[in-house]
């Protein structure tokens, strides 16, 4: 599914449907759901809130995927993110409405087979892989279900604008023409140094250049801290092994093995829904039959009124925990192979069945399993160790916001100190960019107090207070003399360089000028035919946009333009020729085509979502992004 909506729509609108639907979810049985959340929250659309809780939960989520991929480093500031969270937790409240009021409907049926889809690996589904997406999102069944129908009720509102972007077969061939146009151009380049031999800087301007642009020559702010901070690891080591606890998680492990043994099955099915008594007399004759020796395969396709399987001779495959109605699964999973039942009552009505193999993974011992139980049990003890520990060093640090004393007492943890850093980086725990805000806050810096608890990840926590502050300071002349002086012989230069080309460009526009006329030691000439958009690799970035800018020259005449490079230098590109391909590959067409109407879904999908939130009675708590 979310490739299928990749494919459809396309840049930033595309990555936000996916955020909003590439969620995990769970299910056992389609069941209602129950919402969570008190009575404070962060925003309202219309009636309905969106709670502190459920903000939180989306900020810590998305920080972890961002800090996991950027190797626990956030590339913005966390206003940022939190602006982000907000926007898509408004967003997707605006589309249920939408959803919900439209008459957009997920029957039973398409979340089961969408639950399925999702959660099977190798073809069936994985239920120890659902619970295990259930506990890392500290999620209950409903709510992933819940979740999962709103998904895709969303999807459904995506599917219809993604559907609605028309485009005509003539527009995109003109396109796709304007595309593969190919051009052919001349380029002058005018070299700086060639520009800059008699280019003096005088010590009145670099005076001048110091005091107008005073804050480029400062030595940053810097502050240094120190800090008392939690690992969920160090805790782990103090733990103490709990021999019962061991032996019941080995009796889990135990357990969960013998839940995913398959079992291979073969049955016959005569349906009761027309006339028990026949049905009943029909499979007590089968079942003397098959001990008076009749093969079951035979009985099967002749008898069996499972259309799936009696072609098979009743052939059910691999069958594992959950997949059968409960009287059948009780049944197999109590046989042993080659055992053919009695016969067995369901709501399909009756079988006999047949179990021809058994698979399952083999039991390691305990003493095998040891190591991995004991690890299990020492990250979750020291799991809620780490929760009941960090409450205590959050209202530690509010209620002695003077000193971080009590809180390292508090915590039995010795506070550690930082060396000077600015607000952009710093080393050691000052790298992280939530240290660094902190550290710079108002409550920190000016204040003098105790930080709020900072969150490194969902296993690292820390509290911090200022240590040292060394305000920003401007740097002497003399130190920067050098470092300006260069700066201002480059301008200078540059400005040289660009009335050279300018003077040329309008000589050469006017046909008073020849382009051969231009060329000399300091300007280098080159010519390239048929240039096209994708030349990339082989041509400056500057000078390829400037030679699709340009509007084709009149017959006769050149059209040049001035394009400075990022060297310093500055190329008068000229527009010689442009050649516009009568005949498209129809591929190169539909390739467009699809192009314009992704561009087109995404803009329609904008307008929608900007008139929800422009009709909706939007609230936004204040406190909610500081």
């Amino acid at each position: 599914m979310l490739q299928a909506i990749n494919d459809r729509i396309k840049g930033w609108l595309g990555m936000a449907i996916v955020a909003l639907i590439a969620l995990p979810f769970a299910f056992w049985g389609i069941q209602s759901y129950i919402g969570g959340g008190g009575k404070q929250y962060i925003a309202k659309v219309g009636d309905i809130e969106i709670s502190a809780r459920e903000f939180e939960s989306n900020l810590s989520n998305q920080r972890q995927k961002i800090q996991k991929q950027y190797d626990g480093k956030m590339p913005f500031e966390d206003a940022v993110l939190k602006q982000q969270v907000l926007d898509q937790l408004v967003n997707r409240k605006l589309l249920e409405e939408m959803a919900s009021s439209s008459g957009y409907q997920v029957s039973d049926a398409q979340l089961s087979k969408n639950i399925q889809e999702r959660f099977s690996r190798d073809g069936k589904f994985d239920r120890a892989f659902v619970e295990q997406i259930l506990q890392s999102r500290g999620m209950t069944v409903a709510q992933m279900e819940y979740q999962l129908r709103s998904d895709l009720q969303i999807t459904q509102i995506i599917d219809g604008i993604a559907n609605t972007g028309f485009i005509t077969d003539a527009e995109a061939r003109r396109l796709a023409a304007l595309e593969h146009q190919q051009r052919k151009i001349s380029t002058l380049t005018f070299a700086m140094d060639s520009f800059s031999s008699d280019v003096e800087v005088t010590e009145e301007e670099i005076k001048t250049a110091y005091e107008a642009n005073s804050e480029l020559y400062m030595l940053p702010e810097r502050v240094s801290v120190e800090y008392v901070e939690l690992k969920s690891d160090a805790l782990s080591k103090d733990v103490e092994v709990d021999e019962q606890a061991i032996s019941n998680l080995y009796d889990e492990y135990v357990a969960s093995i013998s839940n995913k043994e398959q079992r291979k099955a073969k049955h016959i099915l005569i349906k009761t829904d027309e006339d028990a008594a026949a049905a009943r007399a029909k499979i007590a004759e089968i079942s003397k039959q098959l001990a008076d020796g009749a093969l079951f395969d035979d009985l099967a396709r002749k008898h069996s009124q499972d259309v799936g399987s009696a072609k098979q001779g009743g052939d059910l495959g691999w069958v594992e925990p959950g997949q059968m109605v409960k009287p059948f699964e009780d049944a197999l999973f109590a046989m042993k192979i080659g055992e053919t039942s009695d016969v067995v009552e369901s709501q399909f009505g009756l079988h006999l069945i047949k179990l021809e193999n058994i698979q399952s993974e083999p039991v390691e011992t305990l003493a095998q399993k040891r190591a991995e139980l004991e690890q299990a049990y020492r990250r979750e003890v020291a799991s809620n160790r780490f929760y009941d520990i960090s409450e205590l060093m959050a209202t530690t640090a509010y209620e002695n916001s003077g000193s971080l004393t009590s809180v390292a007492e508090a915590v039995n943890v010795e506070p550690q100190t930082t060396e000077l850093f600015t607000r952009e980086s710093g080393s050691g725990i000052a790298e992280n960019a939530r240290v660094r805000e902190a550290a710079f806050s108002r409550l920190v810096l000016e204040d003098k107090l105790n930080s709020e608890v900072i969150e490194i990840s969902p296993e690292h926590i820390l509290v911090l207070r200022m240590l040292n502050h060394e305000p920003a300071t401007l740097l002497p002349l003399d130190t920067v003399d050098s470092a300006i002086r260069s700066n201002l012989k480059l301008e200078k230069a540059h400005k040289n360089t660009l009335a050279a080309a300018r003077e040329a460009k309008a000589k050469i526009n006017a046909g008073e000028l020849a382009i051969e006329d231009v060329v000399s030691n300091s300007v280098r000439y080159e010519t390239m035919d048929m240039l096209t958009r994708e030349n990339t690799a082989k041509i400056d970035p500057a000078i390829l946009q400037a030679a699709f800018d340009l509007s084709a020259p009149e017959e006769g005449k050149l059209n040049a333009v001035d394009v400075a490079l990022n060297s310093g230098d500055v190329a008068l590109v000229i527009l010689e020729a442009v050649h516009t391909p009568d005949n498209i590959d129809q591929a190169k067409i539909d390739a467009i085509k699809l192009q314009l109407k992704q561009d087109l879904s995404t803009r329609e999908f904008s307008t929608v979502l900007n008139a929800l939130r422009d009709r909706a009675d939007l609230y936004i708590n204040p406190k909610a992004l500081q």
